[in-house]
């Protein structure tokens, strides 16, 4: 089978009317613009159950949460960003980047059923206390964002 992206006067000229056409091909893994701004954080938290006991094994989903935006394509007004399982304390972390977030959501739901100490009920908790520090141009800063304890109850 030929491949046409094989000859590079080929791939230059339908590069060449993609660019006519204002699309192109960028590194980003979210759709981003030259000019996008970014930031990083580092995001940790710990699970535990009423006896103030760590819960190993849940799942965290952590998301932006936007107030009132217009044109927020994901779900209205969320974004996910990434999924994690607590450790063997009910402690999570994470270190992630791209575009800046406004409020972190956090998703607490129990994947393992009974094992673990038991079956718990659903949590979800906004964090809005937070700011992004050392930032230059485009780029916000880093924001450490140390969530409170979230305690889950049984089902």
């Amino acid at each position: 089978m030929h491949n046409p992206f094989k000859n590079p006067r080929k791939t230059g000229f339908i590069s060449m009317l993609l660019a006519l056409f204002g699309l192109g091909a960028s590194g980003c893994i979210v759709p981003c613009m030259y000019g996008s701004p970014t930031a990083d954080w580092t995001v940790r938290g710990k699970v535990l159950d009423e006896q103030g006991k760590g819960v190993p094994g849940l799942q965290v989903i952590l998301g932006n949460r936007y107030d009132n935006s217009e044109g927020v394509i994901y779900d209205q007004n969320y974004w996910p960003l990434d999924t994690l399982t607590t450790g063997t304390d009910g402690t999570y972390q994470v270190d992630q980047g791209g575009f800046p977030i406004n409020q972190l959501q956090v998703d607490i739901h129990d994947i393992d059923g009974e094992q673990n100490g038991g079956e718990y009920a659903d949590v979800t908790l906004i964090v809005k206390d937070f700011e992004f520090e050392d930032g230059k141009g485009w780029y916000e800063g880093h924001a450490e964002i140390n969530v409170p304890d979230i305690v889950v109850k049984k089902k």
